[in-house]
């Protein structure tokens, strides 16, 4: 009987097993907590357009375009014959496909009157590099104003047909469904 109790008050006698402190501290779990919050946040930022404008394979329609303190009113009765507001026969479709391409669509009197193809791309999470036609080429900071509804702004857009060939744009676009 002794050994037994000699045997047990040596286990309760013995110090509890060290732990690796410099792998299970919490300076160190803290330390992993913070890499993977930041890769999580690298790796989803960086899709943020995608996600929130989604324009990836969308179609939107252009509801308004003015050039500011140049022209008073819209220009979309300058650029499109018979254009009429809000009248959804006639109306600019825009379309970005998956990829780099996208097209312009005018329908008038719910008749394709004008179609081009063009380029965007996203250099920046809320930058959108557009060139559809010779009326939109540039870099337009975009702003989700609603659930569908973005307004994209350029202070220098490129257009071919006037002089001087750079202007300012501001544009609204509706995800069309």
């Amino acid at each position: 009987m002794q050994r037994t109790t000699h045997a047990a008050i040596i286990i309760f006698e013995r110090k509890p097993v060290q732990m690796n402190h410099s792998v299970f501290s919490r300076k160190f779990l803290v330390g992993k907590l913070t890499l993977l919050v930041v890769l999580y946040g690298l790796v989803f930022t960086s899709c943020e357009v995608i996600v929130d404008f989604g324009l990836k394979d969308a179609t939107f329609e252009l509801q308004d375009a003015r050039i500011p303190d140049q022209f008073e009113g819209s220009v979309l009765f300058l650029l499109f014959p018979g254009y009429q507001a809000n009248d959804p026969d006639y109306r600019y479709i825009i379309h970005f496909y998956d990829g780099d391409r996208c097209t312009g669509t005018y329908y008038a009197a719910d008749t394709v009157n004008y179609e081009v193809e063009g380029t965007w791309s996203l250099p920046q999470h809320d930058l959108l590099r557009i060139d559809l036609d010779q009326y939109v080429n540039g870099d337009f900071l975009m702003t989700k104003l609603e659930k569908d509804l973005f307004f994209l702004t350029s202070d220098e857009n490129y257009i071919n047909i006037i002089q001087p060939d750079t202007i300012p744009l501001n544009m609204y676009i509706k995800r069309y469904h």
